[in-house]
């Protein structure tokens, strides 16, 4: 077989992201999952009334709440036209990376201090939500820091 004409298949799509297109997508990049996730939770919390456990109520409480703030959240980033500031998303966002790490903590204490199921659920719950915001906001951190630097 010969293999002079042969096409590196990832030199030919291989697609790098400048500043500007990394504009356009981090509305999808960043909004999407956060619309996705909120609604998934809103629609978890909504059994909140059906459960007999304090417990699972306390998760499920934490879960529609901040499904109700990462939908809106999700929803302007996903319909923002304005274009972002990549320098300006990269604090944010490690801002963000902190508070998720400070909300596990609150989860942490709610479960250790609560006295009672309810509290130990809304812990658990807090702990799942800034897991979830932790993982999303250091994946885009890192992302647009590799962006920039190209």
């Amino acid at each position: 077989m010969n293999y002079k004409h042969r096409i590196n298949i990832t030199q030919k799509f291989h697609y790098t992201m400048n500043v500007k297109s990394e504009n356009r997508n981090l509305n999808k990049r960043i909004g999407l999952p956060l619309l996705v996730w909120g609604a998934i939770n809103m629609l978890a919390g909504i059994f909140t009334l059906f459960s007999p456990s304090e417990l699972i109520r306390g998760v499920l409480l934490q879960a529609f709440f901040w499904g109700l703030i990462d939908g809106i959240l999700g929803l302007g980033i996903f319909l923002r036209k304005k274009e972002f500031d990549l320098e300006k998303i990269k604090k944010i966002l490690l801002v963000n990376v902190y508070l998720d790490v400070g909300y596990v903590v609150v989860g942490i204490l709610l479960i250790l201090f609560g006295g009672n199921a309810f509290l130990m659920g809304n812990g658990l719950g807090v702990i799942i939500q800034g897991l979830f915001l932790f993982i999303v906001d250091l994946i885009h951190y890192r992302h647009i820091e590799k962006t920039l630097v190209q």
